[in-house]
């Protein structure tokens, strides 16, 4: 979906449009991809690394408009990072870096914005961070967000279309409520488990665990 690898088979469309018919710069202006932060460390100052962010939209000699300042700045406003706009990058820690990178996306300017695990690897209070900061960037933007992620409870709550894979297969693709249906089915069928439904007691949420 980033075009960083060829599909094997059919095509992938965007506005109508097939993905190999963009050019990089053209794609870059609508599509966004953070990776996983997993042993990711850069030298970069926070702000020279939203900065670049900004590429798609810059001259030969990339230099920074007006516009690409106020693109940063609000960025690290709607990621509440503002504070580490002078750290270094290497310096972050994981919680802190997640939302760095997301700050870079936003800065971007996409439409659309791909997600590898995002809340991997932090702790609770920075994956709550991250979440939030998500979903100011969806209310403020309307960016299309789509997430590969292995906390179900995350993906049945905060998304409106789930893509569910077992085996390497679709085992479901479509709107969150049809997945609901029949929740403990499907999540032994993708799983190979038995899950069992459990209330937050603060919240009221459900959420499923597996049986044992």
């Amino acid at each position: 979906m980033a075009a960083l690898e060829h599909p094997y088979e059919g095509n992938i469309l965007i506005n109508g449009k097939k993905i190999s018919g963009y050019s990089p710069r053209q794609l870059a202006r609508i599509i966004t991809y953070v990776p996983q932060i997993h042993g990711l460390m850069l030298s970069y100052t926070v702000n020279e690394y939203v900065m670049m962010g900004r590429f798609p939209y810059q001259g030969f000699m990339a230099i920074a408009s007006k516009d690409d300042y106020d693109s940063v700045s609000k960025a690290l406003e709607l990621t509440h990072t503002e504070m580490f706009a002078g750290r270094r990058m290497n310096t972050l820690s994981g919680g802190e870096l997640q939302r760095v990178l997301l700050a870079g996306a936003v800065a971007q300017h996409t439409s659309i914005l791909l997600l590898d695990e995002p809340a991997t690897f932090l702790d609770p209070l920075h994956q709550e961070l991250t979440r939030n900061a998500l979903d100011r960037i969806h209310d403020s933007l309307n960016s299309t967000i789509i997430t590969v992620t292995h906390d179900i409870n995350d993906a049945i709550s905060r998304n409106n279309n789930v893509l569910a894979l077992s085996d390497g297969k679709v085992y479901y693709a479509g709107r969150t409520e049809g997945l609901s249906e029949n929740y403990f089915t499907s999540l032994k069928d993708i799983y190979g488990l038995e899950f069992t439904e459990a209330i937050v007691s603060s919240t009221g949420q459900k959420i499923y665990v597996p049986a044992r």
